[in-house]
């Protein structure tokens, strides 16, 4: 005999059975035409082998190279601090702040 925590699961196991038997009932849409005619007028693709593929995901990254100045622009982008603003003056502080996005649009990435 099942325990009092098997019971609720196979009850509800219970309740789904009709509507598995009509999932099972119904009638699918025909098949046959749902490929157009240009579709099947074309040519197969053309199947590669897949050992050149695999062995060049073995070679190493050619980013692998930049890796260490990569890391180095992180680690300062990550010591780096904002400043606080100086002023209360909004002006002031919007035209800053367009100097410094105009500045990072042109840093070198």
């Amino acid at each position: 005999m099942p325990g009092p925590i098997a019971a609720p699961s196979l009850c509800a196991m219970w309740r789904l059975i009709p509507f598995a038997l009509l999932a099972a009932c119904a009638e699918l849409p025909p098949v046959e035409d749902t490929i157009s005619t240009d579709a099947r007028l074309r040519a197969n693709p053309v199947l590669m082998p897949l050992d050149p593929l695999l062995a060049e995901g073995r070679n190493p990254s050619r980013a692998g190279s930049e890796q260490g100045i990569l890391l180095a622009r992180g680690a300062a982008l990550g010591r780096a601090t904002i400043a606080v603003p100086r002023t209360d003056d909004l002006d002031v502080r919007a035209r800053r702040l367009r100097d410094r996005a105009e500045a990072l649009r042109a840093a070198e990435i």
